[in-house]
């Protein structure tokens, strides 16, 4: 092989594997899931039967309608697997979410997420339904949205 067949031959690797590289698709953030439609809650706990879990489970049972008339979804992350239960379904894994919010344990916490995807909340404590929705009705967001009429405060 000569000089320049060996300089061609290797040039077409290297373009092969740009070209290659260019076109794989970049990981989604999870925050591509509901970022400027939804707000989200997140409820991470160690096992299924965490008591701090059940609790913050009972302080939102009975608030479908808040829910969704603020546009939330309400996600609980027990170890590794992430379920919606409550609100907008969305698709996320449980190590994306672990990342995006750096949750690094296996410990209770819950995390309100605004539209923005910015964290707005974050406590190692259940949180009352409504303290979430106090909170969320003072957001700028959450008052444009009230004043254009799609979606009524304490409805």
């Amino acid at each position: 092989m000569t000089f320049t067949a060996a300089i061609r031959s290797g040039l077409a690797v290297v373009c092969a594997s740009v070209s290659f590289a260019a076109s794989a698709p970049l990981m989604a953030s999870p925050s591509d899931a509901w970022a400027w439609k939804h707000r989200v809650v997140v409820m991470f706990a160690p096992h299924k039967r965490d008591a701090s879990l059940i609790a913050q489970r009972t302080a939102l049972a009975g608030t479908d309608a808040h829910i969704a008339d603020r546009h939330m979804a309400v996600i609980e992350i027990v170890n590794s697997e992430a379920k919606t239960v409550m609100g907008a379904r969305l698709d996320v894994s449980a190590s994306g979410m672990k990342k995006f919010l750096r949750k690094n344990d296996d410990r209770f916490e819950v995390f309100l997420l605004g539209k923005d995807t910015g964290v707005k909340l974050r406590s190692t404590t259940p949180v009352t339904g409504d303290d979430l929705f106090s909170l969320i009705d003072t957001m700028p967001m959450r008052q444009r949205e009230m004043t254009a009429g799609s979606g009524a405060k304490g409805s």
